[in-house]
């Protein structure tokens, strides 16, 4: 992986992993219902996990590309049906939705992190993916495919062991 795709890959799982957890810290000190702040928490989970992922891929750690890779692929899919729903994105997100009442395609496009969720709130039917995601899903997955076990940053050091 070249440095300047770390860096990018890196600024905008940190970046976008605080900017949701400091969304989100807003929502537990909002007057809500105990309920809206429980449901919050994983997703603060994850902002946290996106901020220690971003860390970790800018300054070249072991393993830093896998766990980016888990990191995006919680990111991929967009569901909200009546029975529950889930969205997530940490930085950057372009989602095409199909709702199949009506046959209905639409897309959403943003910079910056957001999620959603729904329980028992007779929401209409719709799924979509994050194109966005995908991408960055795909791209890590051809880099872990060509690095060497254990996916580490540092060179080789001629004539011992790591």
């Amino acid at each position: 992986m070249q440095q300047w795709q770390r860096r990018i890959l890196g600024i905008v799982a940190l970046g976008g992993g605080f900017t949701g957890f400091a969304v989100g810290l807003n929502l537990l000190i909002a007057p809500s219902g105990v309920l809206a702040k429980v449901l919050a928490l994983p997703f603060l989970v994850l902002y946290a996990w996106g901020i220690v992922c971003g860390l970790r891929l800018i300054e070249g750690r072991d393993e830093a590309l896998r766990q980016n890779l888990y990191f995006w692929l919680t990111q991929i899919p967009f569901l909200m049906s009546p029975i529950a729903g889930y969205s997530f994105s940490s930085g950057a997100s372009l989602y095409f939705k199909y709702q199949p009442i009506g046959a209905e395609w639409n897309y959403l496009a943003r910079l910056g992190s957001q999620f959603e969720y729904s329980l028992l709130q007779g929401k209409p039917l719709i799924v979509g993916v994050n194109i966005f995601a995908v991408g960055v899903s795909l791209f890590l997955v051809l880099l872990l495919r060509k690095s060497p076990p254990g996916d580490s940053f540092e060179p080789d050091r001629p004539g011992g062991s790591a």
